[in-house]
Order: structure tokens, then sequence, then C-alpha cells
């Protein structure tokens, strides 16, 4: 089997990027050189209580309610393909942070049923039968298109 790894990101972001609208993650540390997925993309049980107030995160989930319905604690997406730059005002998508590593995510699948999951830090390695659970429905859902490219 592949290594899949699984990079745990706080709502709203893990929502935007499931939803194919934000193929940028932003990290202060690169891609692990050699890794360029599949990447599970898990949704940490807190908020980033400072991503609701970014502008465009509530129109772009649709949640006047604040988040009311999203999931939390669990795999929400398959990532194919991973690469990583460092910021140095290149990166056009809107996401991406000033002064971080941006990692560019291609070929998103969002998981139409969550995978129940404890996140780590860092990129981690989530059991085997969450692994072939969601690479099988990413296969069958196919990827989502990402607005823009």
């Amino acid at each position: 089997m592949t290594d899949v790894r699984a990079l745990t990101v706080r709502q709203p972001w893990a929502a935007l990027i499931a939803a194919g609208l934000k193929p940028v993650e932003n990290r202060s540390w690169p891609v692990p050189a050699g890794f360029d997925g599949p990447l599970l993309i898990h949704a940490g049980s807190k908020d980033d209580a400072d991503g609701w107030a970014v502008p465009g995160v509530r129109e772009a989930l649709g949640a006047p309610d604040l988040g009311r319905g999203l999931v939390y604690g669990a795999l929400v997406a398959v990532v194919e393909r991973v690469t990583c730059h460092r910021c140095a005002e290149c990166c056009s998508d809107r996401w991406g942070e000033p002064g971080a590593f941006h990692w560019t995510l291609e070929g998103i699948t969002a998981l139409p049923e969550p995978i129940v999951a404890t996140g780590r830090l860092s990129l981690w390695r989530p059991d085997e039968e969450a692994v072939v659970a969601a690479l099988a429905v990413s296969r069958t859902a196919g990827s989502v298109v990402v607005p823009g490219t």
C-alpha cells in the first residue's frame, strides 16, 4: 500500500478544502521531501476562531450560522497530489498567506461520509482501515473540479 498520510486542518479550512474551494493549505513547514500524496484531510476537533473572520469564508461555505453542520474529528477528503513552495509573492491563490509554505492540493475528492479519526500534529499515518475506506471512496467518487484551475 502507498504511504498515505493525513493532515489535520481546523474548521472552517477543512470544509473549504473538501469542497475544492481552498486548494492551498498554509503551513510553517514544507511538505517532507519525497512526499507528494495521496494525502487525507482530517477535520480537527476545534475551529480556527480567527478563520471565520477572514473575508470570503462565510460566503464560500454558505454558512451564515457559523459552521453549523460542519464535520469535526474525521477524515473529510482525499488529495491525490501535493506540491509545495515558499511564498515569495508568487501565489495567485486567494488563500495563500504571505511568509507561509503553500501546500498546493491537486485532485481533491470530498468523502461523502466522514471517517471518524483522532487527529495529530504534523503529517500522520491513519489506521489502515481508514486509508482503505477513504481511497476506495475517492476512486469511485472522482475529484472535485477546483475553480480557477
